[in-house]
């Protein structure tokens, strides 16, 4: 009996020889497309392919997560297949970005005594929060669902029936500032003077600075219980003043000033006349008001109101990612700096009309070119003031930021553009040094739910179930048949 030789039998069959690559070949793709899949879990890698970029963070986010070097576990409290993904698939990109951020999910309903031992007084942590903890000191922030996105209200025709529709995605910048607040040491604290008929901050501007990890508070000179204390986290806003301080409260707010202290003054065309010791503040650091109402009579700087600027920005970081004609500033009232000043104040322009500005003088006129009595030419719209002070023996730094439109930073007047929001952080980020606060835009939601009836169901099942297995079987097939006639 003869011995079987595979080798020449391969070599004479061409059958078994094309059949032997083929299997050799198939070997070979299959081991090579499991390895690529372990790869690619391994990695993790995944593209955002939404318009918005929603799971992917900004350069903002990724600057506080590089000067990161505290552990923070960020926990979802959500029950087992009810994630918020959008969130989920967000923290990710923390996760890429840091080796410092890590994620765990505790089903809220199963684990009562986690969930308790972040409970402050009363207050109860609603399923699908998101906790945000230092894990070194135990500081945490809670995220809730309703800080996640931006909601708008919407109300049916027989005004009954109200729902709310998701606008935009907000969860980085509520995040991002999560892990802001867990790892810093001091929170930045914005004191607003009360007293003098002060406007107060609407809402989305406390809003806005909650989020930013700023602690909100009211201050009056005249409560002895309250000391406004110097330092680089805390602000004092006076915000559009309609009476003037007494001597008494000049006297402190100069020391305060003079110890290093750090002001934010928003003035208005609505600033009265005879505010001696507001006026004499203003003196102190070379300024001054002109009364009358500002007005813009070249188009090129205003928005369909010619009360309505748009102004020239200046070289500072407080102006930092502020692009030209995004900052829009509604009634303003002129600023003037005065030739005879402290040589150690330093003035620095942030905001500033164009050379054909209007100071109009009759409250009366409706006329908006200029006439006789107008005063023309370029006026401070926002200034920083700085000031080395020597006492003591110590040298102190005063900072003092000058805007002439308090309704440029009112979201409730409608007017309030992306700059603007900017540039009331930034100036507050200029004279607090602590923390470096931040806004991010809201990313614009777009459902990415694909809905399709029942008969298309039907139709694309029996593509990919039937037709698309079908065709792969018949074109192996063919090619078998073919290489078997070789």
């Amino acid at each position: 009996m003869a011995k079987l030789n595979f080798k020449n039998a391969a070599r004479n069959n061409k059958n078994l020889k094309y059949g032997g690559y083929m299997t050799i070949v198939m070997i070979f793709a299959v081991i090579a497309m499991i390895v690529v899949n372990l790869l690619f879990e391994q990695l993790r890698l995944k593209v955002d392919l939404t318009p918005e970029q929603l799971y992917t963070i900004g350069a903002k986010s990724k600057i506080i997560l590089e000067d990161l070097d505290e552990d923070v576990t960020i926990t979802g409290l959500y029950v087992t297949g009810r994630e918020t993904t959008e969130a989920v698939t967000l923290i990710e990109d923390y996760i890429k970005n840091s080796k410092h951020i890590s994620y765990k999910q505790v089903d809220p309903y199963t684990n009562p005594d986690f969930v308790a031992k972040y409970k402050e007084d009363t207050e109860t942590i609603a399923a699908n929060s998101l906790i945000v903890e230092n894990n070194e000191t135990g500081k945490f922030k809670i995220v809730s669902q309703n800080d996640l996105y931006e909601y708008q209200q919407t109300q049916s025709s027989n005004f009954y029936d109200t729902s709310y529709e998701i606008t935009a995605f907000r969860a980085e910048e509520a995040l991002t500032s999560a892990i802001q607040y867990v790892t810093n040491t001091n929170t930045p604290v914005l004191y607003t003077l009360t007293g003098h008929g002060e406007s107060a901050l609407a809402s989305g501007m406390t809003s806005m600075l909650k989020k930013a990890n700023f602690d909100l508070k009211e201050f009056n000179f005249m409560n002895s219980a309250q000391k406004l204390e110097a330092n680089n986290y805390t602000v004092l806003l006076i915000n559009n003043p309609m009476q003037d301080i007494s001597d008494y409260e000049l006297q402190d707010l100069e020391n305060y000033l003079e110890a290093g202290g750090n002001l934010l003054l928003n003035l208005s065309v609505n600033y009265p006349e005879g505010l001696k010791n507001f006026t004499a503040l203003l003196e102190r650091y070379g300024v001054a008001v002109e009364h009358g109402s500002l007005v813009e009579s070249d188009p090129n700087y205003y928005y369909y109101y010619s009360n309505l600027l748009i102004p020239e920005l200046g070289d500072s970081d407080v102006l930092e990612g502020i692009s030209a004609n995004t900052v829009a500033v509604l009634t303003p009232i002129a600023i003037k700096q005065l030739p005879n000043r402290n040589a150690a104040t330093e003035i620095t322009e942030l905001l500033t009309t164009s050379d054909h500005a209007i100071i109009k003088k009759n409250p009366e006129s409706k006329d908006l070119d200029f006439e006789e009595g107008d005063e023309q030419g370029k006026f401070d719209l926002g200034l920083m003031i700085n000031e080395a002070v020597s006492k003591d023996g110590k040298l102190y730094y005063t900072k003092f930021a000058l805007f002439s439109s308090s309704y440029m930073f009112d979201s409730d007047v409608g007017y309030m553009t992306a700059g603007n929001y900017n540039l009331f952080l930034n100036t507050l980020n200029t004279l607090q040094t602590e923390v470096d606060t931040l806004y991010i835009d809201p990313k614009e939601y777009v459902s990415t739910d694909v809905v399709i009836s029942a008969g298309q169901l039907v139709i694309w099942s029996a593509v990919f179930v039937i037709a698309i297995p079908l065709g792969v079987l018949i074109a192996g097939l063919v090619i078998w048949s073919r290489r078997k006639r070789l």
